[in-house]
């Protein structure tokens, strides 16, 4: 028992480390890159060209890096997202704090979700990195699995740093009670694609769960580019939705999940 607790104090302590800079090989050189650097490569090349991409079928998530250069991650990174949030290592991950603000609902029908933008000043901190919160938006089902478990919705808030690296805040959604809260932007979504709404003020933190446990992996954007310089951190405990609130969604976004990808050499952390 004592060098089993030892070894995965170990191996906490490396995967820890792992989330402050990923280690990549090449023949007998070594180099570190964060998803900072990641970052700052992707901004000083040129500007990724717009080719459309979907769910399913010929543009469908296994032919996204056929569709362009600037997608060919997609199906060949190593750190790519969304994951099975399984077998993770307890960890001291420190306090999870997030500040967000109150806001007027703009939501926006971007013909692959609803994306809800979200003025300067809400931010979350976790590891010491601050990230400020730039919109948040739903899929259908959910793209994380939860010990093999999928969610009939998730929700993504998605925070950038001033390098251009993201922190992304994943919040699992159950069939249960109704969220008043998601009733507000559920009704706000615009039918048509490209169309821009606006609704009530509402607080995004009626979107968070009471506990705050939550996993924290290395991973990246589900959507192309499937760019690799994402901080994720995942609620373990869902909030809930309304069967009729559910539906409601799917009237608009009948399939917008990425099929779950490999961890490979990635560690997965859980909050104590």
């Amino acid at each position: 028992m004592q060098q089993s607790h030892k070894r995965s104090k170990v191996l906490a302590g490396a995967a820890c480390a792992a989330l402050a800079g990923i280690t990549v090989q090449v023949a007998a050189q070594s180099t570190v890159e964060t998803p900072a650097t990641k970052a700052a490569t992707v901004a000083a090349a040129s500007p990724a060209e717009h080719v459309e991409w979907g769910y399913t079928g010929p543009t469908g998530p296994d032919h996204w890096s056929a569709l362009s250069k600037d997608y060919a991650i997609c199906n060949t990174g190593q750190q790519e997202s969304p994951i099975d949030l399984k077998d993770a290592i307890p960890a001291d991950l420190g306090p999870l704090s997030i500040g967000w603000k109150r806001l007027a609902i703009r939501a926006t029908n971007n013909g692959h979700t609803v994306q809800y933008d979200a003025p300067a000043g809400s931010r979350f901190s976790v590891g010491g990195k601050t990230y400020q919160l730039a919109q948040f938006h739903i899929h259908h089902p959910s793209e994380h699995l939860l010990n093999g478990r999928r969610f009939p919705l998730e929700i993504h808030f998605v925070h950038k740093l001033g390098d251009g690296s993201f922190g992304v805040v994943g919040v699992l959604v159950a069939s249960g009670a109704g969220n008043p809260t998601l009733q507000k932007l559920i009704a706000a979504i615009p039918a048509e694609r490209g169309a821009t709404s606006t609704g009530p003020v509402i607080d995004p933190r009626a979107l968070l769960p009471v506990a705050r446990g939550f996993d924290r992996y290395e991973g990246s954007l589900t959507t192309p580019p499937c760019a690799e310089s994402v901080d994720w951190v995942v609620m373990r405990t869902p909030i809930t939705a309304s069967a009729a609130q559910i539906e409601k969604f799917a009237g608009f976004f009948p399939f917008n999940a990425r099929p779950i990808q490999p961890l490979d050499r990635r560690f997965l952390l859980t909050s104590r």
